[in-house]
């Protein structure tokens, strides 16, 4: 089985600050995994660079085989309808209501017409629980947890084989938290795709992960079953 995501040898630095230092990573179709580390330990910064937004990086990052620094332009614009972005503050677009902005990658990909649109926007808004009277509200006069849930939307409405996600469930009530939970196990059981996200979050990483890797001193220190290491890590910080 081919891998979706493959990253070896990664090195990065940020002015004379090194970042990573020979990461290597590989996902498959239907992985989960969660990326685990302190603040300013670089979590944001690899999803940003496996995704294309931080230039600068050494090393080979493949998405469903092709070699991501290589790739001709009309072959990273196809890439990008594969990847599905969500990050911390959202980044809907400001001007544009909750629905234009879900809607916004079929609109720009694909040639779906507005009875089309219409409908995957919806089903995607309902699975979510995003209320439907904020269909052309502007992102500004909505709740954070109900932009966090669009750009969630919007990140799966071109049903991509990777997601890239960072912190996908900071902000949100318990109910909307574990939608998110369900809704992201049965789109990977059904379309396969592999799930990149980090978080700081032990319930959701023990939920939604079947790996986890914990990133330190500019690498990936040790991987594996989540639970296991997260007990592991809690007897460290006990001294038991």
């Amino acid at each position: 089985m081919d891998s979706i995501l493959e990253i070896r040898n990664l090195s990065f630095s940020f002015g004379h600050r090194a970042i990573f230092q020979g990461v290597n990573l590989r996902l498959m179709p239907q992985d989960s995994y969660a990326l685990w580390g302190p603040s300013g330990v670089g979590k944001s910064t690899l999803l940003k660079i496996v995704a294309g937004l931080t230039p600068g990086a050494s090393g080979s990052i493949q998405i469903q085989g092709v070699e991501v620094s290589s790739a001709s332009q009309r072959a990273w614009q196809d890439l990008r309808t594969r990847l599905g972005l969500v990050f911390q503050e959202g980044a809907l677009i400001s001007n544009l209501s909750i629905y234009d902005n879900i809607a916004l990658p079929l609109r720009y990909h694909t040639r779906a017409g507005e009875e089309e649109v219409g409908k995957r926007v919806g089903d995607l808004m309902g699975i979510l629980g995003i209320y439907r009277e904020a269909d052309q509200t502007l992102p500004a006069l909505v709740p954070a947890g109900l932009r966090k849930l669009a750009a969630i939307a919007r990140a799966l409405i071109l049903e991509p084989s990777l997601l890239l996600f960072d912190e996908p469930t900071a902000g949100l009530e318990e109910a909307s938290v574990h939608r998110v939970i369900q809704t992201l196990k049965s789109y990977q059981e059904k379309r396969g795709a592999a799930l990149l996200f980090t978080t700081l979050d032990a319930t959701l990483a023990g939920s939604l992960a079947n790996r986890l890797g914990v990133l330190g001193k500019n690498r990936i220190l040790i991987e594996g079953a989540p639970r296991e290491i997260l007990r592991s890590m809690a007897k460290e910080e006990s001294g038991s």
